[in-house]
């Protein structure tokens, strides 16, 4: 299902570090910082608290009536909320200004929910960046002051007022790479910033920023470059050894090296030579404390010599590079961090939004047209809850690898949470060819997978949406059709059309009412005789949940149960069904009381998937028994073989705390799904409800269905357990059934499900005062 937008998108904070870079002092900065913080995340109030607790800047209080103390208690971690004007005590967050907890730190207060991790992710980015731009402001002001000081003295001391220049030059440099830091421009830009601003500084030729290559260190890339001759660079060795070449000793010695004479220099690469190179320096470029390239400058100028004050500023220029490298991979990690998935590495929403938006108007310029693929995979929660969570992101990341490589180049897959995949195609001319896209997805994902040394098959829902719609409408189409393709059996893919739409509302609407209903407890219990079929006497009854609505008339319990269990009312509906079906089990047995020696007649109930993984489940049993005074023996909680199929620790202390409550569990439907011996042996269970199809067949003489109705009841009795024919609709079902050696059954044959009044004057008949039913078919 398509959640709502994502809080933030990629270009908030880009924005916000844009803004407080343009600032033109510390103080503007702050208040511009928590100005633009606040707004991001629509936040009532926001202050920034310098070391000393002391309030720089501040939103959304009076002016003179700032709570400073519980700023500084949200600081200090000893609270979490704050007084907002008009709004009460309000979720507080609070984030420092750097990687030191003794750092300048932003709160923000906002009335309703809490702030989400992304929004949290998106604070400490902003908070980061205010924190550099602070200080750097900071800095340039300590050196403008200086320098000014200097100016007056300049008669006494030019050198003085010639180092200070020097270092006014270094830091005007670095801010403009810490400004194309703030700005999120890309890595590579950054990189091309600090060679510019090098060559700028000391007004040569070809500066360079050689790095270490990830994948093999002992190596140096020439990662940016500036003012080589063409094709110089790839013939002077764009990838070389450490240690090889001015730039590569800069690197291995952890010193600056200087080349004035370079055609006679040792170190000297024979295509530079060749180039007409004259000079070369170069420093070290460090980060936490490691060599992990160098910065060199290159001069084709004849007779070039390096001052010691130009060294001096190379080294330096290079020490302000490593911090700004650092930073510049730091910010460009977090920015990939908070839009890629962390389990996959696959773009998460807000990419892949921000994707489909540069898609369209691609297209809209090309003239064609943009295609997006909804993934959902079938019985993943089964993997995940049976194998463990573990298992799960196994599987998931195998899912994200199958379905990457089944893709062009110019495609994106992307993780929207959960189980959920999304392919954004772009250039499509129809919808045939996001299909054909569609069917090597599924092709990759037939194969089995190995989790955990076991194989899993794996299949997915799959919507595709096709046109120039907008990049939320285009996902939303594909969720429909996904849907749609779920609802006709899974493992199919359907392309959106305009009528699913109706669908969908019809569906929302229906969703709604079923709320609607379950607030208001107007979901009725209807009951269904359970029969000793020796005596054909009542052994008790089944509740079944009945939604007789005002205008659709009596909905059908596979239309509104799935959507229950869906959105999670099921376990207040569950509740209000197992309370109204203890109560009238309980009314029945003091109005017609058991003979001496009778077996205690039971009241079963289904209980859900979702209930059983509800912590409450056995807290509210138990009160239900309490408050109706239903005796826990008269009580049997009905659960499905898939729930058996999950086989998980907790389901298993779940069902054993509901055991010692002393009611009695079955296993409905029994025989549709995978259950084996090993699960009915794990789980504690008292009844085997057999499935309606394996009763259909018992009066027309099919040997087959005889043989597998047979089985069921010797496997029942094998293991101690109580067995309950489902769906008997003839006398002759009844009969067999009987002779194979089953004790108990229901269905139409005996009566349909009723209300609780009618029930009540079937039990009252004078034939069924003995609880004796009739043998025929009660309409």
């Amino acid at each position: 299902m398509i959640d709502a937008a994502a809080s933030w998108g990629p270009q908030q904070l880009a924005e916000f570090l844009g803004a407080v870079s343009d600032c033109a002092d510390e103080r503007d900065a702050a208040r511009e910082g928590v100005e633009r913080a606040a707004e991001a995340l629509e936040a009532e109030c926001a202050a920034l608290l310098d070391v000393r607790g002391t309030i720089v800047a501040s939103v959304g209080w009076p002016r003179f009536d700032v709570p400073e103390r519980q700023l500084v208690a949200v600081a200090a971690g000893d609270v979490d909320v704050l007084v907002v004007p008009g709004s009460g005590s309000c979720p507080a967050v609070s984030v420092p200004l750097g990687d030191d907890r003794s750092a300048p730190r932003l709160i923000l207060a906002r009335a309703g929910a809490p702030f989400t991790g992304e929004e949290r992710t998106l604070l400490r980015a902003m908070a980061r960046g205010l924190g550099l731009t602070i200080r750097l402001l900071e800095t340039i002001a300590g050196e403008r002051a200086l320098r000014t000081r200097a100016d007056l003295a300049a008669a006494e001391n030019v050198r003085l007022l010639e180092t200070l220049r020097k270092r006014q030059r270094v830091l005007e440099a670095m801010a403009r790479i810490q400004r194309a830091i703030s700005r999120r421009e890309p890595l590579q830009g950054v990189l091309e910033t600090i060679v510019g601003a090098a060559g700028e500084l000391l007004g040569d030729d070809a500066p360079a920023l050689l790095l270490r290559d990830e994948e093999d260190p002992d190596w140096l890339i020439v990662a940016a470059s500036r003012g080589y001759p063409d094709g110089l660079v790839d013939r002077g060795m764009r990838r070389r050894p450490v240690g090889v070449g001015v730039a590569g000793r800069a690197v291995s010695e952890g010193r600056l090296i200087v080349a004035e004479d370079y055609g006679s220099a040792p170190d000297a690469l024979d295509a530079f030579v060749a180039s007409g190179m004259s000079a070369a320096m170069a420093a070290p470029v460090h980060e936490d404390g490691r060599a992990i390239g160098s910065l060199i400058l290159s001069s084709y100028r004849p007779g070039r010599v390096f001052s010691r004050a130009e060294q001096d500023m190379l080294s330096s220029f290079a020490e302000h590079a490593s911090l700004a490298l650092t930073d510049a991979r730091r910010v460009d990690t977090m920015l990939h961090q908070a839009l890629h998935d962390a389990l996959t590495g696959l773009p998460n929403r807000a990419l892949f939004t921000d994707r489909i938006q540069h898609a369209l108007s691609q297209g809209r310029r090309r003239g064609t047209e943009c295609g997006v693929i909804f993934l959902d995979l079938d019985r993943f929660k089964t993997v995940n809850d049976s194998l463990g969570h573990a298992a799960g992101d196994e599987l998931l990341v195998a899912v994200a690898r199958r379905i990457d490589d089944s893709l062009r180049s110019s495609d994106t897959a992307a993780r929207l949470g959960g189980d959920e995949f999304a392919v954004l195609l772009e250039d499509l001319s129809g919808p045939e060819e996001a299909v054909l896209v569609a069917d090597r997805i599924g092709a990759a994902l037939s194969a089995p997978v190995v989790v955990q040394g076991r194989e899993v098959f794996v299949k997915a829902s799959v919507g595709i949406s096709v046109g120039r719609a907008g990049a939320s409408e285009l996902l939303r189409q594909a969720d429909v059709a996904m849907y749609r393709a779920k609802a006709e059996g899974k493992g199919r893919a359907r392309v959106f059309e305009e009528s699913m739409q109706a669908e969908v509302v019809e569906r929302l609407e229906l969703e709604g009412e079923l709320l609607r209903a379950i607030e208001r407890d107007e979901i009725d219990v209807h009951y269904q005789p359970v029969i000793a079929l020796d005596g054909q006497t009542l052994a008790g009854f089944e509740a079944l949940a009945r939604w007789n609505h005002p205008t659709r008339g009596l909905v059908p319990p596979p239309m509104f149960i799935p959507l229950a269990e869906e959105n999670g009312s099921i376990v207040t509906l569950g509740r209000q069904i197992l309370r109204t079906a203890c109560r009238q089990a309980a009314r029945w047995l003091d109005e017609f009381p058991m003979a001496i020696g009778e077996a205690p007649r039971i009241m079963s109930v289904n209980l859900s998937g979702r209930q059983l993984e509800d912590p409450n489940i056995v807290a509210d049993v138990a009160a239900a028994l309490v408050d109706t005074g239903l005796p826990a023996s008269s009580l049997v909680l009905e659960i499905t073989e898939t729930v058996l199929m999950h086989d998980t620790e907790a389901t298993i202390a779940r069902l054993t705390a509901l055991k010692a409550l002393g009611v009695r569990l079955a296993v409905d439907d029994f025989g549709t799904g995978y259950s084996s011996l090993r699960y009915l042996r794990r789980f504690p269970i008292d009844i085997l409800k057999m499935a309606k199809p394996f009763v259909d067949g018992l009066d027309t003489g099919d040997d087959e269905g005889r043989a597998l109705a047979r089985a069921i009841v010797e496997l029942a009795t094998s293991l101690k357990l109580a067995c309950i024919a489902e769906g008997i609709e003839a006398g002759a079902q009844a009969d067999v059934l009987h002779e194979l050696g089953c004790g108990l059954g229901q269905g139409y044959h005996f009566a349909r499900p009723m209300d609780s009044v009618s029930m009540t004057a079937l039990i009252a008949e004078p034939a069924g005062r003995g609880f004796a039913m009739p043998s025929r078919s009660i309409d």
